[in-house]
């Protein structure tokens, strides 16, 4: 079903479903697992004539759902003044992302929720908007988060590779408060 295709001078491809029996069985395999972007999906639905069914918010633990949403809108960061590794997820903010629950779907730990007002310049005209962001960034987070991904890979090397380092990093956070010119600042700052 479908097709994909290449985009040009990038790493992404596109799905390409173009006749309306292979739109009716994407859709319904996908209905109920909408969980954002679910005003456009409303209207495939409509155009349909598909019954959309709502998809719980609630994400079950381990539910690899978090890793795509870390792949796409994801960040796996050091944090050096914090002295922690962090994963945070930022999303315009809306009805829909403001009721996504991601308290469970790292067992051990639960995010902190923010809502932050912005703005963005762009050729002279000043756009506010306002973004939701969950933020694993505890240090005790960062074992459970260690334990998610390794169960859940992320598709992005990258960010992967961020969170495979956060065993290592628990057993040399205690460097960063040595002398800088110890062996164990050393190591710390190599890190």
């Amino acid at each position: 079903m479908g097709r994909i295709k290449p985009v040009n001078n990038t790493s992404h491809v596109l799905f390409v479903v173009s006749t309306q029996d292979e739109m009716t069985k994407f859709i319904n395999r996908i209905n109920g697992h909408m969980r954002l972007k679910v005003s456009s999906f409303t209207k495939a639905c409509n155009f349909l004539g598909i019954n959309m069914i709502p998809a719980n918010p609630i994400i079950d633990p381990l539910d690899p759902y978090f890793s795509g949403l870390i792949d796409t809108d994801g960040s796996i960061v050091f944090n050096y003044p914090g002295n922690r590794i962090g994963c945070f997820l930022e999303l315009k903010y809306n009805e829909f992302s403001a009721n996504l629950n991601l308290d469970n779907v790292v067992p051990g730990t639960k995010p902190t929720v923010r809502t932050l007002s912005k703005s963005v310049k762009s050729k002279g005209n000043i756009k506010k908007f306002t973004s939701i962001r969950f933020s694993f960034d505890s240090v005790q987070a960062m074992p459970c988060l260690y334990e998610y991904f390794m169960v859940n890979r992320l598709y992005c090397d990258m960010k992967f590779y961020r969170i495979s380092k956060i065993i290592g990093f628990m057993d040399i956070r205690s460097y960063q408060k040595c002398a800088y010119d110890s062996p164990e600042f050393q190591i710390y700052s190599t890190f």
